[in-house]
Protein backbone atom coordinates (compact mmCIF):
# COMPACT_ATOMS: atom_id res chain seq x y z
CA UNK A 1 0.00 0.00 0.00
CA UNK A 2 1.31 3.58 -1.10
CA UNK A 3 1.09 6.40 1.44
CA UNK A 4 2.37 9.66 1.22
CA UNK A 5 4.35 11.67 3.64
CA UNK A 6 4.08 15.03 4.09
CA UNK A 7 7.03 17.07 5.14
CA UNK A 8 7.56 20.66 7.03
CA UNK A 9 10.30 22.49 8.40
CA UNK A 10 9.60 24.89 10.15
CA UNK A 11 12.64 27.50 10.41
CA UNK A 12 13.55 28.63 14.00
CA UNK A 13 13.34 32.79 14.34
CA UNK A 14 16.11 35.17 15.08
CA UNK A 15 17.12 35.03 19.34
CA UNK A 16 18.83 37.33 21.38
CA UNK A 17 22.03 36.99 22.11
CA UNK A 18 21.54 36.10 25.81
CA UNK A 19 19.37 33.21 25.17
CA UNK A 20 20.92 32.04 21.68
CA UNK A 21 24.39 31.48 24.21
CA UNK A 22 22.37 29.98 26.85
CA UNK A 23 20.83 27.56 24.06
CA UNK A 24 24.21 26.88 22.66
CA UNK A 25 25.65 25.66 25.92
CA UNK A 26 22.96 23.09 26.48
CA UNK A 27 23.48 19.41 24.88
CA UNK A 28 20.31 19.56 23.87
CA UNK A 29 19.30 20.41 21.01
CA UNK A 30 22.54 20.25 18.70
CA UNK A 31 20.09 19.52 15.69
CA UNK A 32 16.61 19.57 13.93
CA UNK A 33 14.16 18.38 15.78
CA UNK A 34 11.49 15.67 13.85
CA UNK A 35 7.77 15.75 14.85
CA UNK A 36 5.37 12.93 13.72
CA UNK A 37 1.80 13.10 12.92
CA UNK A 38 0.32 10.10 12.50
CA UNK A 39 -2.76 11.60 10.11
CA UNK A 40 -2.59 13.99 6.98
CA UNK A 41 -2.12 17.63 7.21
CA UNK A 42 -5.28 19.93 8.41
CA UNK A 43 -6.11 17.66 11.47
CA UNK A 44 -5.72 18.13 15.11
CA UNK A 45 -2.72 16.36 15.45
CA UNK A 46 -0.94 17.95 12.82
CA UNK A 47 -2.09 21.36 13.87
CA UNK A 48 -0.79 21.09 17.42
CA UNK A 49 2.53 19.93 15.98
CA UNK A 50 2.48 23.16 13.38
CA UNK A 51 1.27 25.29 16.36
CA UNK A 52 4.19 24.05 18.92
CA UNK A 53 6.99 23.06 16.91
CA UNK A 54 7.08 26.72 15.40
CA UNK A 55 7.26 27.50 19.22
CA UNK A 56 10.00 25.01 19.85
CA UNK A 57 11.76 26.10 16.78
CA UNK A 58 11.56 29.83 18.11
CA UNK A 59 13.07 29.05 21.63
CA UNK A 60 15.67 26.05 20.81
CA UNK A 61 17.26 27.98 17.65
CA UNK A 62 16.98 24.85 15.59
CA UNK A 63 14.72 24.20 12.80
CA UNK A 64 11.66 21.56 13.57
CA UNK A 65 10.57 19.49 10.90
CA UNK A 66 6.58 17.96 10.61
CA UNK A 67 6.69 14.35 8.93
CA UNK A 68 3.13 13.60 8.73
CA UNK A 69 2.93 9.82 8.30
CA UNK A 70 -0.96 9.01 7.47
CA UNK A 71 -2.42 5.52 7.98
CA UNK A 72 -4.16 2.68 10.44
CA UNK A 73 -5.17 5.38 12.44
CA UNK A 74 -2.27 6.98 13.15
CA UNK A 75 -0.22 3.93 14.21
CA UNK A 76 2.34 3.47 11.21
CA UNK A 77 3.74 6.46 12.76
CA UNK A 78 3.46 5.23 15.96
CA UNK A 79 5.14 2.35 15.00
CA UNK A 80 7.68 4.32 13.27
CA UNK A 81 8.86 6.35 16.43
CA UNK A 82 8.46 3.52 18.67
CA UNK A 83 11.57 2.00 16.72
CA UNK A 84 13.90 5.34 16.82
CA UNK A 85 16.43 6.40 19.46
CA UNK A 86 15.34 8.19 22.42
CA UNK A 87 17.59 11.29 22.28
CA UNK A 88 15.01 13.79 21.78
CA UNK A 89 14.93 14.88 18.33
CA UNK A 90 12.37 12.63 16.99
CA UNK A 91 9.02 13.21 18.85
CA UNK A 92 5.14 11.79 18.57
CA UNK A 93 2.35 13.86 18.42
CA UNK A 94 -1.14 11.83 19.97
CA UNK A 95 -4.63 12.23 20.85
CA UNK A 96 -5.84 10.48 24.17
CA UNK A 97 -7.05 7.89 22.07
CA UNK A 98 -3.49 6.56 21.34
CA UNK A 99 -2.75 4.63 24.66
CA UNK A 100 -5.42 2.37 24.19
CA UNK A 101 -5.05 1.22 20.66
CA UNK A 102 -3.12 -2.31 21.69
CA UNK A 103 -7.01 -2.94 23.21
CA UNK A 104 -8.36 -2.14 19.73
CA UNK A 105 -5.65 -3.85 17.16
CA UNK A 106 -4.56 -6.97 16.55
CA UNK A 107 -1.29 -7.41 16.02
CA UNK A 108 0.01 -4.16 17.18
CA UNK A 109 3.91 -4.31 16.70
CA UNK A 110 4.43 -1.76 19.68
CA UNK A 111 3.47 -1.77 23.02
CA UNK A 112 1.02 2.01 23.25
CA UNK A 113 2.56 2.60 26.84
CA UNK A 114 5.62 0.68 27.31
CA UNK A 115 7.60 1.39 24.47
CA UNK A 116 7.01 5.15 25.07
CA UNK A 117 7.81 8.00 27.08
CA UNK A 118 5.62 10.63 28.05
CA UNK A 119 6.70 14.39 27.20
CA UNK A 120 3.97 16.96 27.31
CA UNK A 121 0.39 17.07 27.21
CA UNK A 122 -0.83 20.08 25.40
CA UNK A 123 -3.96 20.61 25.71
CA UNK A 124 -7.82 19.40 26.60
CA UNK A 125 -10.31 19.25 23.25
CA UNK A 126 -14.14 18.66 23.07
CA UNK A 127 -15.94 17.65 20.45
CA UNK A 128 -19.49 17.85 18.64
CA UNK A 129 -22.46 15.58 17.63
CA UNK A 130 -23.14 16.98 14.32
CA UNK A 131 -26.14 15.41 11.79
CA UNK A 132 -26.97 15.87 8.23
CA UNK A 133 -29.75 18.14 8.88
CA UNK A 134 -31.77 15.40 6.02
CA UNK A 135 -31.66 13.04 9.50
CA UNK A 136 -35.24 13.78 11.21
CA UNK A 137 -34.22 14.28 14.11
CA UNK A 138 -33.47 18.11 16.31
CA UNK A 139 -32.25 17.20 19.87
CA UNK A 140 -30.25 13.82 21.46
CA UNK A 141 -33.35 12.58 22.65
CA UNK A 142 -34.93 12.24 19.23
CA UNK A 143 -31.94 10.49 17.68
CA UNK A 144 -31.40 8.24 20.12
CA UNK A 145 -35.10 7.15 19.65
CA UNK A 146 -35.11 7.06 16.22
CA UNK A 147 -31.82 4.65 17.08
CA UNK A 148 -33.44 2.16 19.21
CA UNK A 149 -36.78 2.11 16.76
CA UNK A 150 -34.05 1.92 13.43
CA UNK A 151 -31.25 -0.61 15.24
CA UNK A 152 -28.23 -0.55 12.88
CA UNK A 153 -29.80 1.57 10.41
CA UNK A 154 -28.02 4.92 11.67
CA UNK A 155 -24.25 5.12 11.31
CA UNK A 156 -21.04 7.64 11.60
CA UNK A 157 -18.12 9.01 10.25
CA UNK A 158 -14.92 9.19 12.32
CA UNK A 159 -11.30 9.83 10.83
CA UNK A 160 -10.50 6.17 11.46
CA UNK A 161 -11.02 3.14 13.87
CA UNK A 162 -9.60 3.88 17.37
CA UNK A 163 -9.40 7.62 16.65
CA UNK A 164 -11.02 10.02 19.34
CA UNK A 165 -13.94 10.65 16.79
CA UNK A 166 -14.54 6.22 16.67
CA UNK A 167 -14.27 6.59 20.68
CA UNK A 168 -16.89 8.93 21.02
CA UNK A 169 -19.00 7.26 18.85
CA UNK A 170 -18.45 3.97 20.68
CA UNK A 171 -19.27 5.63 24.09
CA UNK A 172 -22.37 6.85 22.99
CA UNK A 173 -23.63 3.45 21.78
CA UNK A 174 -22.01 2.00 24.95
CA UNK A 175 -23.92 4.39 27.45
CA UNK A 176 -27.26 5.08 25.59
CA UNK A 177 -27.39 1.31 24.25
CA UNK A 178 -28.24 2.31 20.79
CA UNK A 179 -27.01 0.26 17.89
CA UNK A 180 -25.68 2.46 15.19
CA UNK A 181 -22.97 1.76 13.02
CA UNK A 182 -19.21 2.88 12.47
CA UNK A 183 -18.35 4.26 8.80
CA UNK A 184 -13.82 4.64 9.09
CA UNK A 185 -12.56 7.22 6.70
CA UNK A 186 -9.03 7.99 6.26
CA UNK A 187 -9.11 11.72 7.62
CA UNK A 188 -11.51 14.02 9.07
CA UNK A 189 -11.87 16.06 5.87
CA UNK A 190 -13.55 13.62 3.87
CA UNK A 191 -15.31 11.99 6.70
CA UNK A 192 -17.14 15.89 7.06
CA UNK A 193 -17.67 15.90 3.26
CA UNK A 194 -20.06 12.74 2.96
CA UNK A 195 -21.71 13.89 6.36
CA UNK A 196 -22.42 17.24 4.81
CA UNK A 197 -23.03 15.36 1.71
CA UNK A 198 -25.77 13.12 3.32
CA UNK A 199 -23.40 9.54 2.23
CA UNK A 200 -23.36 9.20 6.56
CA UNK A 201 -26.24 10.47 9.09
CA UNK A 202 -23.42 11.67 12.42
CA UNK A 203 -20.22 12.36 13.37
CA UNK A 204 -18.22 13.12 16.68
CA UNK A 205 -15.26 15.76 15.80
CA UNK A 206 -14.09 18.87 17.22
CA UNK A 207 -15.62 21.90 17.92
CA UNK A 208 -13.32 24.15 15.62
CA UNK A 209 -13.85 21.68 12.46
CA UNK A 210 -17.10 21.96 12.45
CA UNK A 211 -18.32 24.73 13.65
CA UNK A 212 -18.76 27.17 10.20
CA UNK A 213 -20.74 23.91 9.15
CA UNK A 214 -23.40 24.40 11.89
CA UNK A 215 -23.43 28.24 12.17
CA UNK A 216 -24.17 28.26 7.88
CA UNK A 217 -27.08 25.42 8.64
CA UNK A 218 -24.75 22.55 6.22
CA UNK A 219 -24.77 20.77 9.73
CA UNK A 220 -26.96 20.34 12.61
CA UNK A 221 -24.99 20.13 16.04
CA UNK A 222 -27.17 18.09 18.98
CA UNK A 223 -24.44 18.21 21.44
CA UNK A 224 -20.82 18.59 22.87
CA UNK A 225 -19.03 15.71 24.18
CA UNK A 226 -17.47 17.18 27.30
CA UNK A 227 -18.66 18.16 30.97
CA UNK A 228 -18.51 22.08 29.94
CA UNK A 229 -20.10 23.20 27.16
CA UNK A 230 -18.62 25.03 24.10
CA UNK A 231 -17.13 28.57 23.88
CA UNK A 232 -17.59 28.22 20.35
CA UNK A 233 -21.22 27.33 20.62
CA UNK A 234 -22.49 28.02 23.90
CA UNK A 235 -26.07 27.49 23.69
CA UNK A 236 -25.42 23.77 22.59
CA UNK A 237 -25.96 21.42 25.57
CA UNK A 238 -23.36 18.49 26.58
CA UNK A 239 -24.92 14.93 25.49
CA UNK A 240 -25.33 14.28 29.13
CA UNK A 241 -27.57 17.89 29.74
CA UNK A 242 -29.52 16.83 26.44
CA UNK A 243 -30.46 13.41 27.06
CA UNK A 244 -27.20 10.76 26.92
CA UNK A 245 -27.21 10.70 30.89
CA UNK A 246 -23.80 9.85 31.93
CA UNK A 247 -21.95 10.69 28.97
CA UNK A 248 -18.29 12.21 28.92
CA UNK A 249 -15.91 12.27 26.14
CA UNK A 250 -12.76 14.29 27.61
CA UNK A 251 -9.76 14.43 24.80
CA UNK A 252 -6.50 15.94 24.64
CA UNK A 253 -3.44 15.96 22.44
CA UNK A 254 0.25 15.62 23.78
CA UNK A 255 3.64 14.42 22.60
CA UNK A 256 5.87 11.42 23.41
CA UNK A 257 9.39 9.82 22.68
CA UNK A 258 10.76 6.30 22.32
CA UNK A 259 10.99 4.55 25.52
CA UNK A 260 13.62 5.86 28.16
CA UNK A 261 14.03 9.38 26.80
CA UNK A 262 16.39 10.80 29.59
CA UNK A 263 13.96 12.81 31.96
CA UNK A 264 16.17 15.75 31.60
CA UNK A 265 14.95 16.16 27.73
CA UNK A 266 11.52 14.92 28.69
CA UNK A 267 11.59 17.84 31.37
CA UNK A 268 12.94 20.97 28.81
CA UNK A 269 10.47 19.97 26.49
CA UNK A 270 7.82 20.13 29.08
CA UNK A 271 8.73 22.82 30.30
CA UNK A 272 8.82 24.62 26.54
CA UNK A 273 5.50 23.35 26.07
CA UNK A 274 3.96 25.12 29.05
CA UNK A 275 6.05 28.46 28.16
CA UNK A 276 4.52 28.42 24.47
CA UNK A 277 0.40 27.90 26.11
CA UNK A 278 1.55 31.19 27.64
CA UNK A 279 2.41 33.08 25.50
CA UNK A 280 -0.52 35.81 23.81
CA UNK A 281 -1.00 34.46 20.15
CA UNK A 282 -0.93 30.74 21.56
CA UNK A 283 -3.29 31.82 24.18
CA UNK A 284 -5.58 33.56 21.81
CA UNK A 285 -5.49 30.28 19.11
CA UNK A 286 -6.63 27.96 21.93
CA UNK A 287 -9.33 29.98 23.44
CA UNK A 288 -10.84 30.63 19.73
CA UNK A 289 -10.68 27.12 18.94
CA UNK A 290 -12.73 25.50 21.70
CA UNK A 291 -9.00 24.41 23.94
CA UNK A 292 -8.19 24.29 27.42
CA UNK A 293 -4.22 24.29 28.20
CA UNK A 294 -3.09 21.60 29.72
CA UNK A 295 -0.29 21.49 32.23
CA UNK A 296 0.62 17.84 33.22
CA UNK A 297 4.27 16.90 33.78
CA UNK A 298 5.85 13.63 32.15
CA UNK A 299 5.28 11.78 35.29
CA UNK A 300 1.91 13.02 35.49
CA UNK A 301 1.12 12.20 31.60
CA UNK A 302 2.57 8.20 32.54
CA UNK A 303 -0.39 8.28 34.91
CA UNK A 304 -2.94 9.82 32.24
CA UNK A 305 -2.07 7.54 29.62
CA UNK A 306 -2.29 4.43 32.00
CA UNK A 307 -5.42 6.04 33.34
CA UNK A 308 -7.23 5.84 29.57
CA UNK A 309 -6.34 2.47 29.11
CA UNK A 310 -8.17 1.24 32.30
CA UNK A 311 -10.82 3.24 31.35
CA UNK A 312 -11.39 1.69 28.49
CA UNK A 313 -10.57 -1.70 28.95
CA UNK A 314 -14.48 -2.75 29.83
CA UNK A 315 -16.05 -0.81 27.22
CA UNK A 316 -13.99 -2.07 24.68
CA UNK A 317 -14.60 -5.51 26.34
CA UNK A 318 -18.55 -5.63 25.94
CA UNK A 319 -18.75 -3.48 22.70
CA UNK A 320 -16.14 -6.24 21.11
CA UNK A 321 -14.20 -3.11 19.32
CA UNK A 322 -11.08 -5.03 18.20
CA UNK A 323 -10.01 -5.03 14.57
CA UNK A 324 -7.14 -6.44 12.22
Amino acid sequence: MYLKTYTYIISAGLLSSSVGAALAAAPYPAKSIRMVVGFPPGGGNDAMARLFGQKYAERFGQSVVIDNRPGAGGNLAAELVAKTAPDGYTLLVISSSHPIQGLLKKHLSYDPIRDFSSVAQLVHYRSVMVTHPGVAVSNVRELIALAKAKPGQINFASPGAGTGGHLAGELFRYVTGVAIMHIPYKGTGQATTDLMGGRVHLMFTPTLAVAQHVQSGRLRALGVTSAKRSRVLPDLPTLAEAGATGYEFGAWYGILAPAHLPAGIASQLQVESQRALQTPDVKARIDAEDLDPATATPAQLDDIRKGELTKWRKIVKQLGLTFE
